[in-house]
């Protein structure tokens, strides 16, 4: 009878592992494409707001370089650069989609400018998926001023992101995303989408499929190398909470701390 108790057990036991290791090697293979499309960082999504707020309160273009490649939370650094468009000082944020730290137009896809017009006032306006964007203010004239006082760049700019930076802003950034400012930054962003698609309806919603060639070739490539297997990028659950849908090489889960490793039930299929 014992014997037979133990074969029973085996077999329940085994029967279990049968069962359990379809879900196992879903874990095991990482986010599903969709899930991973799906997230604000691999649509080129970001908090126009707090980009706005970081532009008035910088003291540097490296300031406010930090302060962006924080609110976004895609993949790719955030590169700026302001150049002279006729009249007008035009501030620009891309994202690096190629990785060479550096702003390549045929690659790269723009996210956000900011023009100064006269008497210190600023018209900001999104790109890409962030088309639905459009802000008037004045006030933020100190990080117009340094660009223009600085030395004119090689490539003909008053100030873009050096490309010797890269390799710095990557690990600065990846350090910020180990801590809990970045959760209450993600927090912040999902309360400024459910802001703007209350405020702004169907262009917003609308905005959101318009997405430039570079930013859909780029997820195409992403999608048939597998690489988004390893994004970092953030999906949230339905209560706002952080959670990283890649995996760092060791096998660990990148992220805002308290949601890395988890993942959260969303409906529709996300995690």
């Amino acid at each position: 009878m014992g014997k037979r108790r133990f074969k029973l057990g085996t077999a329940i036991s085994l029967g279990g592992l049968v069962a359990a290791a379809p879900l196992i090697a879903a874990c095991a293979s990482g986010p599903t494409y969709d899930d991973w499309a799906a997230t604000d960082g691999a649509a080129g999504l970001i908090n126009l707001d707090d980009v706005q707020a970081a532009f008035k309160s910088s003291k540097s273009a490296t300031d406010f370089e930090r302060k962006v490649n924080e609110i976004y939370e895609g993949d790719g650094l955030v590169i700026i650069r302001a150049k002279q468009d006729g009249s007008a000082l035009t501030l620009e944020g891309w994202e690096d989609l190629n990785g060479d730290n550096d702003i390549n137009e045929a690659q790269d896809d723009q996210l956000f400018s900011i023009v100064k017009g006269t008497n210190n006032e600023y018209d900001m306006r999104g790109h890409g998926g962030n088309g639905y964007y459009g802000s008037h203010f004045g006030a933020g004239n100190f990080l117009f001023t340094y660009m223009l006082i600085s030395a004119i760049s090689p490539r003909g700019y008053y100030y873009s992101t050096p490309v010797s930076r890269g390799a710095g802003m990557r690990s600065q950034r990846t350090s910020y995303r180990q801590s809990s400012s970045y959760s209450r930054q993600v927090a912040r962003n999902t309360n400024y989408s459910s802001k703007q698609s209350s405020f702004r309806g169907s262009s917003y919603q609308t905005a959101k499929g318009n997405l430039s060639s570079n930013r859909n070739t780029y997820r195409s490539t992403q999608k048939t190398s597998g690489s988004f297997k390893s994004s970092g990028a953030i999906a949230r659950s339905s209560s706002g909470k952080a959670s990283s849908i890649g995996r760092s090489s060791g096998g660990g889960r990148s992220g805002g701390r308290g949601g890395a490793g988890s993942m959260k039930v969303r409906g529709h299929g996300r995690f």
